[in-house]
């Protein structure tokens, strides 16, 4: 799993203590943006992954939150989540050997398969 969605995500208080200096920075480029305030828990998970934590998924969980009424408000969603979905694959991919490295739990094919999902989507 590289993404727990903001309101439906429980995380260890050592993994956010050890992630919060760099998620809490300010955005200075158009990259950034994307990464930092279009996809804020895509992020944060990214940057739990490099730090070698392991995000998993719990089908007892229960919750709930706000869909899109309309197919406007969903497809501004579905745009904006898209775009920092991107902008984080591209941002594991590039950091693969540090992730691999801190990482037990991610593999070099899993690492090669994103890495063609990014190449599929941007020639899509």
């Amino acid at each position: 799993m590289l993404c727990s969605p903001g309101c439906f995500s429980l995380y260890r208080c050592k993994a956010v203590r050890e992630v919060l200096p760099t998620y809490a920075t300010g955005v200075d480029h158009a990259f950034e943006f994307l990464t930092k305030d279009m996809g804020e828990d895509r992020w944060m998970c990214t940057l739990m992954l490099e730090r070698g934590w392991r995000l998993t998924y719990c089908a007892a969980a229960g919750d709930s939150t706000y869909c899109p009424e309309s197919f406007n408000e969903f497809y501004k969603q579905r745009r904006r989540w898209t775009l920092s979905t991107l902008a984080n694959l591209v941002l594991l991919v590039s950091e693969w050997k540090r992730i691999l490295k801190n990482n037990d739990h991610i593999s070099f094919l899993f690492m090669l398969y994103q890495t063609c999902l990014v190449c599929s989507t941007l020639i899509g």
